[in-house]
């Protein structure tokens, strides 16, 4: 990516906000190329030099989603505080921010489902996490730290889908790894 020009990274960027907030209004399958262009302010050919169809443009989106996600859990856990609230604090911003980019989506529940056919690209974000807990606990001394590591991003995968907004699901996580960890200790 770094090798494009700023002109058309910047209208790469254009073509993932608006595909992001088309796919947000209407869902996946009812998503079109043609309002995606719209939503971008851009030619049709313009979109299909960047992305060859709509499966192309949401694998870019998953591939960014994940990214920004490892990212975000990365910043919030590699802290000095106690185990207990970096585990919290990582798994809560982590989950907190698909949460806030789901927010208000009456789709949420299909996008959410329909990244399965990439789900090797989901596995590997979330083994890099897994990976991270499992250090942390077994620096800790935590047993079963895999298990729990496991069980926890599992977890947060479940609040997300159940909860209504970024700050309920931060909260909830926090309070589940505080009282999890803590126990374990």
């Amino acid at each position: 990516m770094s090798n494009l020009s700023p002109r058309v990274l910047e209208k790469r960027r254009r073509i993932l906000d608006a595909a992001r907030e088309v796919m947000l209004k209407t869902g996946f399958r009812a998503a079109t190329m043609e309002a995606i262009a719209k939503e971008a302010s851009i030619a049709k050919p313009t979109l299909y030099a960047q992305f060859a169809d709509k499966e192309t443009l949401f694998e870019a989106l998953i591939e960014e989603l994940l990214s920004d996600k490892t990212e975000i859990f990365i910043q919030a856990f590699e802290t000095d505080a106690p185990l207990g609230e970096r585990v919290g604090n990582g798994l809560a911003e982590m989950f907190g921010a698909i949460s806030d980019m789901l927010k208000g989506s009456p789709h949420a529940a299909e996008l959410v489902n329909e990244p399965h056919r990439l789900g090797h690209k989901f596995k590997r974000a979330d083994d890099a996490v897994v990976e991270s807990l499992k250090r942390a606990f077994s620096d800790a001394g935590v047993k079963d730290g895999d298990q729990l590591a496991k069980v926890l991003l599992a977890s947060g995968t479940g609040i997300v889908g159940k909860l209504p907004d970024g700050d309920a699901v931060r909260s909830a996580i926090r309070l589940l790894c505080d009282r999890v960890i803590r126990g374990s200790l």
